[in-house]
């Protein structure tokens, strides 16, 4: 598939809607008090750096840090309260000149995504970070890579700017389809599902996309299974008038392409036979996204 030009979030870039922060950021609190944590301890393991927090009793209900485990050469250090309601489930914002987004998760979810970051880390976004909250919460964190354009209201904050995905034209929306596509196929090379697919999973750079809320993040018990999530994919795209049935046709040749072992699989485990070839297998995908 050809590269993708910057001019796809430049141009869509004049059909974004500004947003009312009032409406959407309900879980953002206001800044009035100025605690600061009793004392801290800081530790180093390996490239993970954890600093841990004591606070006096309080009724505060902004996000104060108990513990955060972060990656040596993150500016997260001094990171010890955030401007957010504890309990909050998807939050964006800045620290030190940086956005990020964080992510209601539990502990063994957050850590196992901050190890597997490294491992695929060119089709998803940066986790840097995950942390335990007063109350008890457990968030993983994602730091924001440059201007960035969601399809997510809760997360248009700071350097990410809210999309309609509506006020795009079909040549955008082609173009957007044709990414999902790459990103979808690089990652189940290496056997991980995304889990249940949205527009809100999708972060729009300069000239590329990533996939963002990776709690459903997993390694698939089956190669075959990653086509499912595929047509999955498809399927919704197509539903919510993302993907023409060119669009899907596209992508469904570009997938079969770079994935060709799981596939086969796939393709034998629905017919019980080989596939003679790949437009076999393309034929049938495509026969069951419209089906």
């Amino acid at each position: 598939m050809k590269k993708i030009e910057y001019s796809f979030v430049q141009e869509a870039e004049n059909v974004l809607h500004t947003l009312d922060a009032s409406k959407y950021d309900d879980y953002d609190l206001p800044e009035f008090t100025k605690e600061v944590p009793v004392s801290s301890r800081k530790k180093e393991s390996g490239d993970t750096i954890s600093v841990e927090y004591d606070w006096k009793e309080t009724k505060n209900e902004s996000i104060r840090i108990k513990r955060i485990d972060f990656r040596k050469g993150e500016d997260l250090a001094d990171l010890y309260r955030i401007a957010a309601r504890d309990g909050a489930d998807s939050i964006c914002f800045k620290h030190n000149n940086n956005t990020y987004i964080i992510r209601k998760t539990v502990r063994e979810i957050a850590q196992a995504l901050y190890n597997a970051y490294g491992k695929i880390k060119g089709a998803l976004e940066s986790v840097v970070a995950y942390i335990r909250t007063v109350l008890g919460h457990e968030y993983v964190v994602a730091k924001v890579e440059g201007p960035t354009w969601a399809f997510d209201k809760r997360i248009s904050k700071e350097t990410v700017t809210y999309v309609d995905v509506d006020t795009l034209d079909r040549k955008y929306k082609s173009k957007l389809c044709e990414m999902v596509a790459e990103r979808i196929a690089e990652l189940h090379a290496a056997n991980i599902i995304i889990g249940r697919f949205t527009l809100n999973n999708i972060l729009l750079g300069n000239n590329d996309v990533k996939f963002t809320d990776l709690r459903k993040l997993r390694v698939s018990r089956k190669r075959s299974f990653v086509v499912d999530e595929f047509k999955s994919v498809l399927q919704y795209l197509f539903a919510i008038g993302v993907a023409s049935r060119e669009d899907v046709y596209c992508a469904i040749a570009y997938y079969t392409a770079q994935n060709e072992d799981s596939c086969a699989e796939w393709y034998q485990d629905k017919t019980g036979k080989k596939a003679a070839d790949q437009l076999d297998i393309a034929s049938r995908i495509e026969q069951d996204i419209y089906g």
